[in-house]
């Protein structure tokens, strides 16, 4: 694998109804969809014919943008929960202010801390996310488009930069924004687009 291009899934309708992300399962709104599409042609202009499979998580936000995504390529669509979100525990369908109520305070090492009751932490995700890339990395296709959540991309990051345990990174994605690791000449990984959101201009005036 030479290549991975990371979406995060565009608005839903968690984002707009002060929910509690992680496991929650709702549908985008109109704008994300919208955005989605932005982003679908961007990706077109980007990568043309490249792009040999597309990944996503198993929950509506992302399920559906990837599906929007397939409009505009001919290629495999694989559905694996690996790359869900971080799992919130009980928190799942709360609203913010009532995850707050039962939020777990920090813990050291912060790797293994738990926010909330019955969720995983960040090393739990990491190991999923970890296992899922290593699967694919097994197989021959060399450029390959995940479309996930703003945490799990956060980790497929630390994961393609060989990051260890005291070179974490905290990493936010805007909705419906692009991002492109790969190798260097040398065969190192680096970060090609971070974050891309150009595409969204219009979206975001509306």
């Amino acid at each position: 694998m030479k290549e991975l291009i990371l979406v995060r899934h565009g608005e839903s309708e968690h984002l707009v109804r002060g929910i509690k992300g992680g496991w929650t399962d709702l549908p985008l709104t109109d704008k994300g969809r919208h955005q989605i599409r932005l982003t679908s042609k961007r990706l077109k202009g980007m990568f043309e014919s490249r792009i040999e499979i597309m990944y996503t998580s198993d929950l509506k936000r992302a399920k559906e943008s990837a599906e929007i995504i397939l409009e505009d390529f001919d290629i495999p669509l694989i559905v694996d929960s690996k790359f869900r979100d971080i799992n919130k525990g009980i928190t799942k369908d709360m609203t913010i202010e009532e995850g707050k109520k039962v939020a777990i305070p920090p813990s050291e090492p912060l790797r293994d801390w738990i926010p909330y009751p019955e969720g995983e932490s960040w090393r739990m995700l990491y190991n999923r996310v970890s296992d899922a890339l290593t699967q694919i990395e097994q197989k021959s296709e060399q450029v390959v488009l995940i479309v996930s959540h703003d945490r799990t991309i956060a980790a497929i990051i630390e994961w393609m930069l060989q990051l260890n345990e005291d070179c974490s990174i905290d990493f936010s994605s805007h909705p419906a924004s692009i991002t492109w690791l790969g190798l260097n000449d040398f065969k190192q990984p680096e970060i090609k687009k971070l974050n891309e959101t150009a595409h969204l201009i219009e979206s975001e005036l509306e």
